[in-house]
This record gives C-alpha cells, structure tokens and sequence, in this order.
C-alpha cells in the first residue's frame, strides 16, 4: 500500500509532512493501520486541507479515512459528525459517519454519481436549494461551540491560519496590501449585524457533490461544518460554488453568477434575505473571494484574475 501512495504524493511532499508529520509512504501507512486496522488495501490517496485515502477492509466494505489537521480538535470532530448523523438519518445525501478516531474520522465510501459544471444555472439553482434543505434540517440541532467558523468573526486576526501549508502568508505579505484593505471592508460590513446562528457548510463548491441527472447523490467535505448567520453559509457559497478541479472550466463565478445564486437561494428559502441580511450576503461573498485572492497571491498566481476588485465595486454597500 505504502507504493499506491507514493505514486500519489506532492512532488515536494510538504502537504503530506503538515498532515502525518512524516512524508514517508510505509510510515504512512502504518499511521493508517493504527487508526483503521482492518485495512487491507488504500485505492485512493488525496491531500489537501487533510488527507483522504479510499480504504477497502477485511470484510469487503470500503470506508473513507480522513485525517484532519490540527485545526480539527476532537469536540469539532464529534459535534460535526454529530451533524452529520442528522443529517444522514433524514434522507440528506451524506455519506453515513463512522466514528472519530483520533485526528482522523471515518464515514461510509460513496462515489456514485458524476460532477457537473455549475456555471450551469440548473445546476447552480440545485446546489442553492441543496445549502437551504442542509440549513433546514440542521435547524434541530443545537449549534455546538466547537463548531467555529474557518473564516474569524472581526475583532480577531483578518486571516485564518491558511488550510493548507502551501500559503504562507507572512512571507507573501508584499504586494498583498490591497487584499487586505478590501477584505477589512467586507469583513467589517458582514459582521455590522448580529443574527441567528445555523448550522452550514462553508465551502460550498460543486467539486464536492456529485449528481445523477439533476439530483444530488452525495456531498463530501464535512470537515467544512460550522455554526454562523445563515446570509453568511449564502453569501460565501455565492462566492465560490462553481470552484471544482475535476472539469475543465472556469473555475469561479461572475459577479453576476454570484448574485443569481442569492436569488436562487432566497428563492429556495421561500422569503428573501432582509435589506441587511442580503448586505451581509454580499459583504460575505466579498470577503470569501478576498481570502481566495489572498491563497492565489501566496501561491505566486495571479491574484487580479479572481476579480476581487470588481466584487467590491458590486457588492459592498
């Protein structure tokens, strides 16, 4: 097993070393077998905010193993996969959670379906009307302390600690002042209003669901559950709902797409966000798409081309 993941590692294996605190493939696998010891084979293997491998075990079953990084405490662990439980048990199409072990959880594998191009507005009306039946189901649920946010309220630093090691940004702060300056703005204005805390996801992208037809089959990324102002969950999905890596398309929205995507949602909600809920929609679609810009900057891309400019222009107030 140690080769299958070797064949799959970052050139530079950094990514992996963050995770595991290892990037040897055999010392790997045997962090895996301590916390799945029925593993028998791994057939697949991604990182990326954490690491993914694709388990079969001993008795046939195949399971999803995911090892978060620090981030990730044990009560976050167990309050989402206490979310996604609920979830699951009411017909949401989640893979079914298996347990925390550790720094790692396990849920059930589930790959049916394919992905879709949300750029499409049938597809983009499903994932809004898929973020407000998550919201509704959660409504039972207690929002748990644990489940913070990933992007800080105001009154904290202006970044998180990025979700993965490949962004520094101390170490690329030149030139990113005009980055900052907007999503001080964005994050100000988002935060004006106090509201209801629910229960969402936020990173709300088409690379993590996948459809047959029109019909959602399953969403991933669990780890991306938390606890904020329900015009918050939309304006960041707004922001970034069409971002996937398995098509070859454009990978964020317009401005205008974002926009649609509000009116999807409120739509899907059955009553329109109030003046200052959908201003801080908007202000966090902004600040979501700043902290993009800010990635790409880190990563040596060019920044101008997420249009952060233009998304301030358009949606702050």
């Amino acid at each position: 097993m140690s080769e299958f993941i070797a064949e799959r590692m970052w050139p530079e294996a950094r990514v992996e070393r963050s995770i595991f605190g290892t990037d040897e493939p055999e010392e790997i696998w045997k962090l895996v077998l301590a916390i799945c010891p029925k593993a028998v084979g791994c057939f697949a293997f991604e990182v990326s905010v954490g690491a993914l491998l694709g388990l079969a075990l001993a008795d046939g079953a195949r399971v999803a193993l995911k090892v978060h990084v620090d981030r990730a405490q044990d009560a976050y662990l167990e309050a989402m996969q206490a979310v996604q439980e609920h979830l699951w048990r009411r017909g949401f199409p989640c893979p079914r959670p298996l347990g925390v072990r550790g720094r790692a959880t396990l849920e059930e594998w589930r790959d049916e379906g394919e992905y879709l191009d949300a750029h499409d507005p049938a597809v983009r009306r499903v994932l809004a009307e898929l973020l407000v039946r998550l919201v509704e189901l959660a409504r039972d649920l207690e929002p748990s302390p644990a489940l913070v946010p990933f992007l800080p309220r105001s009154g904290g630093p202006l970044w998180p600690k990025p979700h993965n090691v490949l962004f520094d940004f101390e170490a690329t702060a030149e030139d990113a002042g005009w980055i900052d300056e907007i999503a001080t703005a964005a994050r100000r204005r988002r935060d004006a209003d106090p509201g209801e805390l629910v229960i969402g996801h936020h990173d709300w992208t088409a690379k993590h669901v996948r459809f047959a037809g029109l019909e959602a089959r399953v969403v991933y990324d669990w780890d991306s559950v938390s606890a904020d102002l329900e015009p918050v969950f939309a304006g960041e999905a707004a922001a970034t709902f069409t971002y996937t890596e398995h098509l070859p398309v454009e990978r964020w929205p317009t401005v205008e797409e974002a926009q649609s995507f509000l009116d999807d949602y409120e739509q899907a909600r059955g009553r329109p966000f109030t003046a200052r809920e959908r201003g801080t929609a908007r202000a966090a679609a902004v600040y979501t798409r700043a902290y993009s810009t800010r990635c790409i900057h880190a990563f040596g891309g060019d920044a101008r081309s997420l249009r952060l400019d233009e998304y301030a222009r358009e949606l702050l107030d």
